[in-house]
């Protein structure tokens, strides 16, 4: 080393033009991979960065796509033209439909992958798309200069470790947990990123530089076992569904009817607990080591013990990682204490009792952001041209960070041609209100997508995502005529066909009688609508084809649509008027030029909120934490008097 400079120091002096791209992609994890391939699919010249080529789309927790609310997003992803949804349909060893007792709401699909295969194939799409060109490399600076209409900074390229420089229009970063990343695991710590794999160490002090408030979280995972150590027979199978269903509206489902592979559900008990509190001193967690706030709805098996302790078990999911490895995750058991203390905690486990195991548990911190400097569009509002998605948002989860990266690169796509950003509301898929909880509303924790945060579920399904959002991925290029024509034909086939099912007169015939009689529904006293039967519980669509000789064939996917939207109508027509009544507010938008100063009545708590977050609508407004029902009723008030605005 050169007296009196450190390394870093002489990497500043070092500069050098390798290329003019569009975008620059900070990261090739989920949310890295879904916003180049975005950026390059539009036409724009791409580079993603990665720390390592061989961890591209790496899956360093559990290696599963989906589950409760998680399946909404990757549906609604793949209707917006992602690439997770076709991903996982080629890699995945078992698939699930969660939740299929209850409403369809709530069904949610959920599907392990062979964790290798699903990397490798994701490889495979960058390295085989046009305009896009994989680059390991760490980036450390973000370069800019004075935007001379606006005033604010703007991107004009980023910087790696070696010193050249990347001259670009937008950059996307999707950085995930690679963040001046340490890994924890008792008294032992690495400054690695996930898996061991190289950290990010530079990029924190440009971002810094430019204003950007970080901040400092947490995750952990748990152990990976020899599965040839583990005893199944004291376990309980989960086999997967006896049909499959997809996850892509693309994929035929003729093509993912497989053979799959059994995960396997146990228990801690009296016993794992007492060992785990007996060696809280020596939890990073607990000792007060770790710096970062960890995600409340993914707690560590510590946690667990210590926050419910009137519990005396919780599950252990036994789930392997691949179809060529050994490797079982054990699910539920995320930890940070030291190698000693787990070995002899996951071997009170049944089943676990002579496991070895093969990657110990750990906790890892890594910086991110304050989400709240991002508008809806994930653009960040005082540096034109910069993006960001994924964990470095603030969120939890692969399904999380593929959807924000997929929104982050169409929207700086958007940006370099001119147009308007794709922006998804509340009321019109979850991650709208994945976007919208981040960028409105204060988190001080891992945000992690659930099904209860949506406020318009019902119409929020799964099954209609694509009729949904196909016309939005469309609109932004990424979704093919062909595709967005389906979709027009889908929907004439379902609102034909629904409202002959509701026009169609059946009387109470001594057949009609015996039909009903026979799935044990109450006889009819006089005439009724196919459409009447088709609400009632014991009833659906293709059990009343038996007495509907007129219906013509439809497919699957229409068939499902019929059947929800003649059951649940009532419902779903309420909440149609939810929507409309969200609508009016949201579509309020507030003048770039506002100034909360001049708007009396305001309490100072919401006029401090309102200039920090910059709100697009007096919907928005209205979600932000300190910001009261009187202050949007001050401020709707002020936008009358002063820009002439009317309900």
């Amino acid at each position: 080393m050169i007296e009196g400079k450190k390394m870093s120091d002489l990497q500043k002096d070092k500069k050098y033009i390798v290329e003019k791209v569009d975008v620059c992609v900070v990261g090739a994890g989920h949310a890295g991979c879904e916003a180049a391939l975005a950026c390059a699919r539009l036409g724009l010249e791409t580079v993603i960065f990665t720390v390592s080529v061989d961890s591209i789309a790496l899956m360093p927790c559990n290696p599963n796509v989906g589950g409760s609310s998680k399946g909404h997003l990757v549906r609604e992803l793949d209707a917006l033209g992602g690439e997770m949804g076709k991903n996982i349909d080629k890699t995945f060893i078992q698939s699930k439909m969660l939740n299929v007792s209850k409403g369809p709401a709530v069904h949610s699909l959920r599907a392990q992958a062979d964790k290798a295969e699903y990397s490798r194939q994701m490889r495979i799409t960058l390295e085989s798309q046009n305009h896009l060109t994989i680059k390991q490399a760490e980036v450390c600076e973000l370069l800019t200069e004075t935007d001379e209409e606006t005033g604010k900074k703007k991107i004009t390229g980023v910087k790696i470790f070696t010193g050249g420089i990347y001259e670009c229009k937008a950059v996307v970063l999707c950085t995930g947990t690679y963040l001046r990343a340490r890994c924890l695991c008792g008294e032992a710590i690495t400054y690695t990123g996930p898996n061991g794999l190289q950290a990010a160490n530079y990029l924190t002090e440009s971002l810094k530089e430019l204003g950007i408030e970080m901040r400092r979280f947490k995750t952990g995972t748990p152990a990976r076992m020899d599965g040839r150590t583990i005893d199944y027979s004291k376990m309980e199978e989960q086999v997967g569904d006896e049909k499959i269903v997809p996850f892509s509206f693309s994929t035929n489902p003729e093509d993912v009817q497989i053979d799959q592979v059994s995960c396997y559900l146990t228990y801690t008990n009296e016993k794992t607990h007492e060992i785990i509190k007996n060696n809280l001193d020596r939890s990073p967690i607990y000792a007060g080591v770790i710096e970062g706030t960890g995600p409340r709805y993914c707690p560590s098996i510590e946690d667990k013990v210590v926050k419910f302790a009137d519990k005396d078990r919780h599950q252990v999911f036994i789930e392997p990682e691949g179809i060529h490895t050994n490797e079982m995750y054990v699910g539920g058991m995320s930890s940070s204490l030291p190698e000693d203390v787990q070995l002899e905690m996951y071997r009170t486990v049944p089943g676990l009792e002579n496991c070895k195991i093969v990657r110990n548990a750990y906790a890892i911190e890594y910086d991110c952001i304050n989400p709240n400097q991002l508008y809806a569009s994930l653009a960040f509002k005082n540096i034109l041209g910069l993006y960001s998605g994924g964990q470095f948002n603030g969120s939890s989860g692969y399904e999380e960070a593929a959807a924000q990266g997929l929104v982050a690169g169409i929207n700086a796509a958007m940006f370099i041609k001119g147009k308007e950003p794709l922006i998804i509301d509340r009321s019109e898929g979850y991650i709208g209100v994945l976007i919208d909880d981040l960028v409105t509303k204060e988190t001080f924790e891992p945000y992690r997508m659930m099904t209860s945060r949506s406020e318009y579920r019902l119409l929020l399904r799964q099954d209609n995502a694509d009729l949904r959002l196909r016309k939005k991925g469309y609109e932004a290029g990424l979704i093919s005529k062909e595709q967005y024509d389906y979709i027009l034909l889908k929907e004439k086939l379902i609102k034909e066909e629904v409202e002959r099912l509701q026009n169609t007169m059946i009387g109470a015939n001594k057949k009609n009688q015996e039909f009903l009689a026979a799935h044990d529904s109450a006889s009819l006293k006089t005439g009724t609508t196919l459409g009447e039967l088709m609400c009632r519980p014991e009833l659906s669509y293709e059990i009343l084809s038996e007495i509907d000789p007129a219906r013509k064939p439809l497919s699957d996917d229409v068939i499902e649509q019929v059947n929800i939207n003649i059951k649940y109508d009532g419902y779903i027509k309420r909440q149609i008027k939810q929507v409309e009544q969200f609508k009016k507010i949201e579509n309020k938008k507030i003048p770039k030029d506002i100034n909360y100063d001049d708007v009396n009545s305001l309490r100072l708590e919401a006029r401090a909120k309102l200039k920090s977050l910059k709100p697009l609508s007096v919907g928005q407004a209205s979600r932000i934490s300190g910001v009261s029902p009187a202050d949007i009723s001050v401020l709707l008030i002020y936008l009358e008097q002063v820009y002439k605005y009317k309900d």
